[in-house]
């Protein structure tokens, strides 16, 4: 498995708070298959001010440092991102190299308020496709919008982004709407990507198998093998994502 959203990266946001627990939620990650790990700490003005630079570079650089001093960077491979929020100056944070895509591929990762006007989202979304960047939306089927009606997702899958998955949410961890949600979105084929969005060792890990197990059993192995390997896989190699069937 490869796990393209992950808070492991210690010290920097709401996720891992610690060296000891950065290593028992790379530890988790080996145990349950995952070989690649995107680090991708939350990257929003005014609560998590984790930008493109030398500071963000010397976190990313503990992480690998810590698991190399333990046994591990063989593994399970690091590769650097950020969750990006979208709001007023998205886009130029982007334009002033503010931004990291995933694992300096063409893919950024990005997610809005949970509350957000999905035509305000739509627009930030189709900024960035104009510059060039093939957007990631992060757990699409947690915002209040999409468990409305799909429709706007859809729209933004017409104009070249991905649709991601949480793993809790198929696992019923954040509630029943998110995780009908997530199911209607796997059932007419919307969803291209997974990822764990790991924020501890304990409630939110890095273990996407009861995810992975659920999708094979009531739809097919082979889409829960496109959205867990294929397509992470595809992204690392920044080529075009694969829709099941």
């Amino acid at each position: 498995m490869i796990d393209i959203h992950s808070h492991i990266v210690y010290g920097v946001d709401d996720g891992s708070y610690s060296k000891t627990e950065s290593l028992r939620m790379a530890q988790i990650a080996v145990h349950c298959g995952v070989t690649d790990i995107i680090a991708t700490p939350h990257s929003i003005p005014g609560m998590f001010e984790n930008y493109a630079g030398e500071e963000l570079d010397t976190s990313f650089k503990k992480l690998e440092d810590l698991l190399s001093d333990n046994g591990l960077s063989e593994r399970l491979r690091i590769h650097r991102g950020m969750e990006t929020f979208a709001n007023d100056d998205t886009l130029s944070r982007f334009e002033n190299g503010l931004l990291l895509t995933l694992a300096g591929t063409d893919y950024l990762l990005i997610e809005c308020e949970f509350g957000e006007d999905p035509e305000f989202f739509g627009e930030v979304l189709l900024g960035l496709r104009r510059r060039g960047v093939r957007p990631v939306i992060a757990h699409p089927e947690r915002y209040y919008f999409a468990q409305d009606d799909p429709k706007f997702l859809l729209d933004y899958v017409d104009m070249g982004c991905a649709l991601q998955l949480d793993s809790g949410s198929l696992t019923g961890f954040f509630g029943r709407h998110s995780r009908r949600t997530a199911l209607e979105l796997l059932d007419i084929g919307a969803v291209q990507l997974i990822g764990s969005d790991a924020h501890d060792s304990e409630s939110r890990t890095p273990d996407m198998r009861e995810a992975a197990d659920i999708i094979a059993n009531e739809f097919s192995h082979r889409y829960a093998e496109l959205i867990f390997d294929v397509n992470p896989a595809r992204l690392l190699k920044n080529r075009r994502l694969l829709f099941p069937g």
